[in-house]
């Protein structure tokens, strides 16, 4: 009997002991521990760890809680979001969450500076995932600009002197191709190179006024280009120099376009917006933002038009309803809207006030961070890849993660 009972403790001893996992876990207390990791890890690790997880993780009403913990009170997205995109809520939390935590805290910032021109900054791009900022200024001078990386601090910049007859008012770029507009009334189209900027061709506009105004649809191919005597001209640059397009939207001058695949839309000191309807080549509508104030600044999204005017609102124009406006915002800024861009998680004004003001992109937009400009006010700004760029009188600021400079 003893032998037996040796044998049987011996047998218990060899059965391997019970061990608890995550798996087993109540989803109650699966949850609790995700809500101390980061959107992104949530998203981009966990979820990919087995079925289980990702069925835990794929429930839309956890991230919309989420979105609600970070911006309280608030609406989002600002407009009704696509039903067919099943990664929406996800992508929109990392993205919350990402630009929160970049802004709240700007001493994570480093602010880089450069100062080779010597008059206002109109025309500012980025490129090259933030890497490369290119500039045009009223003193006619193109500058590219390498910003210093951890392989590579120092900076470099090349400077062409003369690029335009004319103040360069904007830029624009499809691929590796910049586009400049100017005074003189041209358009010049510019390579982009590992050393600056190298010129290939020139387009003369047969316009009677200044090319204030440019932008590019890269999806297509096209770009098109705004000028003071009102009219609006669209260029495909693999055929010659001659538009595919030209008419006239508005009353007064184009100050400032931006274009989608289907639709063009453009800005004046008339008080409107006007739609230009590629497919049909026609004008689909004209907006009028306001009795008292005119459109500064477009940024169009896929869902989404925001424009800034010179009485600091921010006004939101619906594309699925026939670009109405439904939507308007006090940007808290003292002057003009002279910049807006809406990045995924922030929407980003600037103001001849000086100032810029990074927000969510919620309704309605809550403040996270201002930041004052060093070279008066503020000409036009550009984001790409967490990079923010700020061109003013003589200078330009770009403030990026210290954390992205390193890796960059």
């Amino acid at each position: 009997m003893c032998d037996d009972k040796q044998k049987s403790d011996e047998i218990e001893d060899d059965e391997p002991e019970a061990q608890l996992s995550l798996l087993d876990l109540p989803v109650e207390i699966f949850l609790h521990i995700c809500s101390f990791l980061d959107a992104s890890t949530l998203v981009h690790n966990l979820g990919l760890v087995c079925r289980k997880f990702h069925e835990i993780l794929n429930d839309d009403s956890l991230w919309k809680v989420r979105i609600n913990h970070i911006w309280p009170n608030t609406g989002y997205p600002v407009l009704p979001p696509d039903k067919d995109d099943e990664l929406f809520w996800k992508l929109s939390c990392v993205a919350l969450e990402k630009q929160a935590s970049i802004w709240k805290n700007t001493n994570t910032m480093e602010k880089l500076c450069s100062t080779v021109q010597y008059s206002t900054i109109d025309g500012l791009l980025l490129m090259q995932n933030g890497n490369i900022c290119i500039s045009g200024a009223r003193d006619r001078s193109l500058v590219w600009w390498k910003l210093p990386t951890k392989e590579n601090d120092r900076e470099n910049t090349t400077c062409i002197n003369s690029a335009h007859d004319g103040w360069i008012w904007d830029l624009t770029a499809i691929d590796n191709t910049v586009y400049s507009c100017s005074w003189d009334q041209n358009v010049k189209a510019w390579t982009l190179t590992d050393t600056g900027l190298v010129h290939f061709k020139t387009y003369e506009m047969l316009v009677s006024g200044a090319l204030l105004c440019i932008t590019s649809c890269p999806e297509l191919g096209l770009f098109a280009t705004g000028s003071f005597c009102r009219n609006v001209l669209v260029f495909d640059p693999r055929l010659d120099c001659t538009p595919i397009a030209k008419y006239r939207p508005h009353k007064r001058a184009v100050i400032t376009v931006a274009m989608r695949s289907n639709y063009i839309l453009t800005a004046s000191e008339d008080r409107t917006v006007a739609v230009w309807d590629q497919r049909a080549g026609k004008i689909m509508k004209s907006i009028n933002i306001s009795n008292i104030s005119f459109p500064m600044s477009i940024c169009m999204q896929r869902d989404a038009v925001y424009v800034g005017d010179s009485s600091a609102k921010l006004h939101v124009l619906d594309p699925k309803q026939d670009f109405d406006r439904v939507k308007c915002y006090s940007t808290e800024h003292r002057k003009g809207v002279s910049g807006v861009h809406v990045a995924p998680g922030c929407i980003i004004t600037s103001s001849t006030d000086e100032t810029v003001r990074i927000s969510s992109s919620t309704d309605p937009p809550q403040h996270i961070v201002t930041l004052r400009s060093n070279y008066g006010e503020i000409a036009s700004i550009d984001y790409l890849n967490d990079v923010l760029a700020v061109s003013g009188t003589e200078g330009i600021e770009i403030w990026r993660p210290k954390s992205r400079a390193n890796c960059a």
